[in-house]
């Protein structure tokens, strides 16, 4: 039976357009993001345990480069000890020849901050202890953190990203809905025309 009061084809087709087109956009913004969660109604726990992850990974990128300052930190404290050495032997040199009353020596012995050459170089060995495990620190770290970056975005990105095979199928899958759908909608406004057909 054909009434005017309610097309229910043409409302059952418009309602259902709607849900196509919902289905549509979140597949075009998987695609457009690259991740499957952009909102809490998407997966409000996955956002939470993604945003999470993400968060780690940004601290741990953050020490990374912080402990590679300090590396270069403790290189240039490695170059300066380097040449307060070559100071040091020029001192052993000068106390060799009786000639550590001479104005270069006075400089040589503030330059390597040690009384004499002996203690110049037990003083930049010392020194470079420290720079050592200054540099072999900070190298461990870096590395540490530079994994726990690497894993935690792994951690953030299967909460998150989208599935790309995936969101293309929905994509197309969604665009034939859509085209049915129209197409389903206007036969059902259509079918009201034969109503007019009474009337001749």
């Amino acid at each position: 039976m054909v009434t005017i009061l309610a097309n229910v084809s043409a409302l059952a087709a418009s309602r259902q357009i709607g849900v196509t087109k919902v289905g549509l956009n979140t597949a075009i913004e998987r695609l457009t993001t690259g991740r499957r969660v952009n909102h809490a109604n998407d997966d409000s726990a996955a956002l939470a345990a993604g945003n999470t992850a993400m968060a780690a990974a940004r601290k741990a990128g953050a020490e990374v480069y912080k402990a590679n300052a300090d590396y270069f930190t403790a290189l240039n404290a490695d170059g300066a000890n380097a040449q307060k050495t070559q100071d040091a032997y020029r001192m052993a040199e000068m106390e060799g020849a009786g000639t550590i009353t001479d104005a270069e020596y006075t400089a040589l012995k503030t330059s390597t901050g040690g009384t004499d050459s002996a203690d110049a170089l037990s003083k930049i060995s010392a020194n470079q202890i420290t720079n050592a495990a200054a540099m072999s620190t900070a190298l461990s770290t870096a590395n540490t953190k530079g994994i726990a970056a690497e894993t935690s975005l792994g951690v953030a990105d299967a909460w998150l990203g989208a599935d790309m095979g995936a969101e293309m199928a929905n994509l197309t899958k969604y665009q034939i809905m859509m085209q049915a759908g129209v197409s389903a909608l206007s036969n059902a406004n259509n079918s009201a025309q034969s109503i007019l057909g009474l009337f001749r």
